[in-house]
């Protein structure tokens, strides 16, 4: 169990958690140049880092500290689903509050617990990047919203000051932490408030039984992975029984054959 009991009652009684500074200085800052370059100026960078997660970037991918939580809550075979990152000036939002309510019930989005183990669906990740205080606009959660039965009452999906939910909770992190979240907590990026960007890479995992996104990671970034990592955009399949004993879909086998990741042929 490699969670805390601590971080477990956090994570079900909110829907989220934070790990702060799983990164080092020097790596966080490194990922934010190559985010800059991605942003402003691609050209500086070789095609197989010009989007996350390449290049830098690559790191966040299995990192220890993320896997580790990840196996608990989701288990042990797990697949990105996809990866993205945010430049997000003073000024700018990033949509607005979203999820929770019944659709916990369904098979990607579902949370439970049973027998003293969660089970998530879907779980996002935000790798901050930047120092984050609690008035600067970095997401925010509707705390518990990922185990309600009913749907969300409009009353608390307002990201107006003075009118937003008593319910409505947001995180304080050193640059280089990771933040946990079940899909189907209601959350938001609300107006980033300071004078320099929010820099920050999502990513979505989930079971390697079920698919969501479609990739849209360009191939070459796919193919410049090292192949352990590559491993982590596998197809989404669990056990072939065309043969006998049935192949299993593990990391070892797909790191000890030739196969691409699952969209190295996707053309957006």
């Amino acid at each position: 169990m490699a969670m805390t009991e601590e971080e477990r009652f956090r994570f079900d009684l909110a829907g989220f958690l934070v790990r702060p500074a799983i990164l080092s200085r020097d790596e966080a800052a490194e990922i934010v140049d190559q985010i800059d370059r991605i942003k402003h100026n691609p050209e500086s960078l070789p095609p197989e880092h010009r989007a996350v997660p390449g290049g830098p970037s690559s790191i966040l991918i299995d990192h220890p500290k993320v896997i580790d939580v990840l196996h608990e809550i989701i288990g042990p075979d797990i697949r990105v689903e996809n990866s993205s990152c945010v430049w997000r000036k003073k000024g700018q939002a990033h949509g607005e509050l979203h999820g929770g309510g019944p659709q916990q019930g369904d098979a990607i989005f579902g949370y439970r617990v049973n027998n003293g183990r969660i089970y998530a669906g879907m779980v996002r990740v935000v790798f901050e990047l930047t120092d984050v205080t609690k008035e600067d606009g970095a997401t925010c959660f509707i705390a518990g919203s990922h185990k309600a039965n009913f749907q969300m009452h409009p009353e608390h999906l307002s990201l107006e000051e003075g009118k937003r939910s008593p319910f409505l909770m947001n995180y304080e992190c050193p640059a280089g932490s990771a933040i946990f979240f079940t899909e189907n907590t209601c959350h938001a990026g609300p107006v980033w408030k300071r004078d320099t960007p929010r820099v920050a890479v999502l990513h979505a995992y989930a079971h390697l039984a079920t698919h969501w996104h479609r990739l849209t990671i360009p191939p070459e970034v796919l193919a410049g992975l090292p192949r352990e990592k590559q491993a982590y955009f596998r197809e989404p399949w669990i056990a072939d029984f065309r043969t006998g004993p049935a192949t299993h879909n593990t990391i070892e086998r797909f790191i000890n054959n030739d196969e691409p990741p699952v969209n190295t042929n996707h053309k957006p």
